[in-house]
């Protein structure tokens, strides 16, 4: 039996202005300097191989922007004023080392045993530190070390590779609910939240630098989010010097990759470069009809003009072509015979060829500014600009039959008649043209049509969504003493998107022409009601014009934040608060006919203030147990893109629009220890007042509709833990588990708007409250073993088991309106209300590798197998599609659509260090 809080009739008493103030006001406080004198202490630090026990010569020391070298036997010792420091140590073959450490007037002595290199499935190295040496302090009065959070734990090793092709979001949260910077640059798209490690793929060797802090809990360079912040730091200065080429060879969406990267480190004039470039390619995919181009670069320079400056300027991109994968109803997949058949291609004269394709390129060009303002302060600033272009292509047509092969009328299940439906499956079965798009067939309706003088049947478009991004974010960290830290900052971040479709091929036709064809339909005899582009009526387009839709969204925020972070001997705690404000607005380039007088130009800006709070406390019982507690309330701005009715073609704002609620705690253990180590965290976070927003075509009305969701409160409990058993020195067992219980807790409430006017807007209330939240498994668990073998190589093999996915579903189906005339008890009204559970399932992964060290270089060579067991039922997720015949109340007419995870697949890739 779940637990389960809920909100009834949910609001917030305080008042927003005075709420702010005294956050305002706490802000202030917070960043109030005193001045106090600072002593120092002495840190030293023994590095050993943790299999052999051997020292670890030449090691790379950083403390505090300091960098040194452990000595032939490992060793190093450096003097520090008191205060709490961030330890990295780095060295070839073995994983990135981080340790929080307090210098006092007493030495500090450190064991460290370092972890041989794992290498990810991205083919980059996994960071990941399963364990914490012992601290031993001389004199007295010892400190307990602090909770260090830069490094991803058992559990967050796990969710991240093992669970990621489930798509597992950590305690369900959407990607929105984490803070991302790269070198302070905010990477959140401001319009919906949520970021796109698109944005910097394929630079494995030069993002493996993260500071990242998971939860609640913040870092000292940003306020975060409930999901937790994290911040990428690869200026050129923070990259590791190396020289370094490799290639991987797989049979996933891509089949081949060539990674190049060099980086000097800090030089002693002061200068530091770096530089990486790769190429991922397939000319056929996993998946049939897909393909894979993608390309990466990346440069960054860093100028050390004296003790107190450092400037320096990172550019890179990503740019990617790919043909996509559609999910389809498991009636196509049975036909097909293939859980990845792909509706999405066809044979044109013999030559595979995909409708949907994606073409991706947003660069981003960020400068830096370190200002060492004394021994006690910090200044670190961030000044960004990128400006992209972000496009899928798809086929649209007019007058003419629906091109893509698994449309529902063209499936056997449709027709009523057994002897039709009986030929329509042979048909399916033995022609490929009955699976895949006929392009031969859209080219001689389009050759036809010229001959007659009319417009293009078929055309392929490109849907753009093209940013423009500008943000500076400056924060300061002040030590007070040795045991208060302080932090606060101002962010400013400017957006501009610019949506519209643009026509890339006319697919054999001569022309288009820039009319609805639904609102044609709905309203003849009406010319203006069938223009998109009321300014030029009946426009003629061509290849390479923008038509149907054409507007800007403009999203412009500032964030002022603060906290307070306090070190003790046996506990530290934190306090931190933010204000921000969020403004909002469209602004029409087409004048529509549907929406005359509120489509063109801008419309009226939205504002929010907003606000936040959040307090945790860390009890260090021993250098071996800690308990921690966080909690957090806050309220967010209503994303831009969920903000307006129908945003493609007109102004309109959805009704009472307002900020989001959230509030969030979480209780964690943690042992660290030699031989065991893990954690356990009970975690729940409730939101209120969110906004969605959908939109597809409505079979019933025959024109395209847009759903706004508002009033959605959920809630999201569980438990997660992660366990490190070393058996031995070369082998270490380890296990992680997510049980969680992610919950709609209201009834929304939904605004439905017609794009060609055939009906006034209405509004519905959606029965779905205590449905699951989809689109990941609640639950998910994994055990694995670790061989590392003193003769550096390594042999993994990890047990994967999901279960509580459940399926993306239609609010339609949940109004009175879908079950109206079906009495009390009529079974039918469980069939069209109910969600859909998918089965669970499990996989199996496993890696070996070797690495070599030839005359002071470095050769390592991994192979990765994923879902060794090659199981072919796993559905990852998939969604009811988004219609519903309300006359025979069938949903059998519109089945779900689904995904499934890949078979066993696998990546081998090798790499040399000059």
């Amino acid at each position: 039996m779940h637990l389960i809080l809920t909100a009834t009739n949910y609001s917030l008493n305080l008042s927003a202005k005075l709420f702010c103030m005294r956050i305002l006001c706490y802000l202030m406080l917070l960043l109030l300097p005193v001045y106090m004198m600072a002593q120092e202490g002495t840190l030293s630090g023994s590095v050993k191989d943790k299999i052999t026990l051997e020292g670890v010569p030449d090691a790379t020391v950083k403390i505090n922007n300091q960098v040194l070298k452990t000595d032939v036997t490992g060793n190093f010792t450096i003097t520090l004023p008191n205060g709490t420091y961030k330890l990295i140590i780095e060295a070839d073959l073995f994983q990135v080392y981080t340790e929080s450490v307090i210098i006092n007037s007493a030495p500090v002595n450190l064991n460290i045993q370092l972890n041989r290199t794992v290498l990810d499935e991205n083919g980059g190295v996994s960071e990941i530190q399963l364990d914490d040496s012992e601290l031993s302090q001389g004199g007295s009065g010892q400190s307990v070390n602090s909770l260090l959070h830069s490094g991803s734990d058992v559990f967050e090793n796990f969710a991240s590779f093992s669970w990621g092709p489930m798509r597992f979001r950590s305690r369900g949260y959407e990607s929105s609910s984490e803070q991302t910077y790269l070198n302070g640059f905010p990477m959140n798209d401001l319009e919906t939240g949520f970021q796109s490690y698109s944005d910097y793929g394929g630079l494995n060797r030069v993002m493996r630098y993260r500071e990242s802090y998971d939860g609640l809990v913040p870092g000292p360079f940003s306020f975060g989010g409930v999901g937790g912040t994290s911040n990428i730091q690869a200026t050129a200065s923070q990259i590791r010097k190396q020289n370094q080429l490799s290639y991987g060879m797989a049979n996933r969406s891509y089949n081949n990759r060539l990674l190049y990267t060099y980086a000097t480190g800090m030089q002693t004039n002061g200068w530091a470069f770096a530089f990486s470039g790769s190429h991922r390619w397939a000319l056929d995919g996993y998946v049939p009809g897909t393909w894979y181009d993608a390309w990466a670069y990346f440069g960054s320079v860093e100028r050390k003009i004296n003790d107190k400056h450092m400037i320096g300027l990172t550019v890179f991109g990503s740019p990617f072509r790919r043909a996509m994968q559609a999910a389809s109803s498991q009636e196509a997949y049975d036909l097909a015979g293939d859980v990845y058949y792909n509706p999405n291609w066809g044979l044109q004269n013999g030559e595979v060829r995909n409708a949907r394709v994606r073409k991706v390129h947003q660069p981003y060009a960020i400068f830096n500014h370190t200002f060492k303002i004394n021994d006690k302060a910090k200044l670190y600033t961030s000044a960004g600009f990128s400006k992209g272009r972000f496009g899928t292509t798809r086929l649209n047509w007019y007058s003419a039959p629906d091109p893509r092969p698994d449309y529902y009328r063209y499936l056997p299940s449709y027709q009523l008649d057994p002897f039709i439906g009986g030929l329509a499956t042979e048909y399916w079965l033995n022609n490929v043209e009955a699976r895949q798009i006929n392009w031969d067939d859209i080219y001689q309706v389009n050759y036809s049509a010229n001959a007659s003088g009319t417009q293009a049947n078929y055309i392929l478009e490109e849907a753009r969504k093209d940013e423009v991004r500008k943000a500076l974010n400056s924060y300061l960290l002040y030590k007070l003493n040795e045991n208060i830290h302080l932090s606060g900052g101002l962010e400013a971040n400017f957006q501009t998107t610019h949506y519209f479709k643009e026509l890339t091929d006319l697919l054999g036709g001569e022309f288009w022409k820039d009319i609805d064809q639904f609102a044609e339909r709905d309203f003849p005899g009406k010319p203006d009601m069938l223009q998109n582009d009321l300014d030029n009526p009946d426009r003629v387009i061509n290849v390479g014009d923008e038509f149907g839709y054409n507007y800007k969204m403009h999203t412009n925020t500032a964030k002022l934040w603060g906290m307070s972070r306090f070190y003790y001997p046996k506990s530290d705690f934190y306090v931190a608060g933010f204000v921000s404000g969020t403004q909002l607005y469209r602004d029409g380039i087409y004048r529509n006919g549907r929406y005359p007088e509120n489509s063109l130009g801008k419309s009226e800006a939205k504002t929010f203030l907003d606000g936040g709070v959040k307090a945790g406390v860390t009890y260090k019982y021993s250098g071996k147990h800690y308990f921690t507690i966080n909690t957090a309330l806050l309220s967010n701005a209503p994303s831009t893109v969920n903000s307006f009715l129908s945003p493609n073609i007109s102004n309109r704002y959805v009704p009472n629009l307002q900020s989001s609620v959230v509030f969030s705690g979480d209780v964690s253990y943690i042992k660290k220890g030699e031989f065991l180590s893990g954690r356990i965290t009970a975690f729940q976070t409730n939101t209120f007042n969110e906004v969605d927003l959908l939109s597809f075509y409505h079979d019933e009305y025959q024109t395209f509709v847009y759903m706004n969701l508002t009033g959605i409160n959920r809630v999201y409990q569980g438990v997660e833990f992660g366990l490190d058993v070393k058996a031995s020195k070369t082998i270490s067992v380890q296990a992680a588990g997510n049980f969680g219980n992610y919950r709609y807790i209201s009834r929304p409430t939904a605004h439905i708007s017609f794009d060609n006017l055939s009906k006034p807007d209405t509004t519905e209330l959606i029965y779905c409250k205590y449905f699951y939240v989809p689109g990941t498994p609640q639950i998910a668990s994994s055990v694995g073993i670790k061989y590392n073998h003193p003769k550096y190589w390594f042999f993994n093999v990890n047990f994967n088991y999901f279960d509580k996915i459940y399926l993306d579903f239609n609010p339609e189906r949940r109004t009175q309106l879908a079950i109206a005339n079906l009495g009390p008890g009529d079974p039918k009204i469980d069939v069209i209300t109910a969600q859909e559970k998918l089965p669970a399932g499990y996989t199996v992964d496993a890696s070996i590798g070797k690495s070599w060290r030839i005359k002071g270089k470095t050769l390592a060579f991994n192979f990765m197998v994923s879902n060794v067991l090659n199981n072919r039922e796993l559905i990852t997720g998939g969604y009811e599609q988004s219609r519903f015949d309300f006359t025979t109340q069938n949903v059998g007419k519109f089945p779900p659509k689904y995904y499934y995870a890949y078979g066993r697949n696998f990546l081998a890739m090798v790499s040399f260090n000059f």
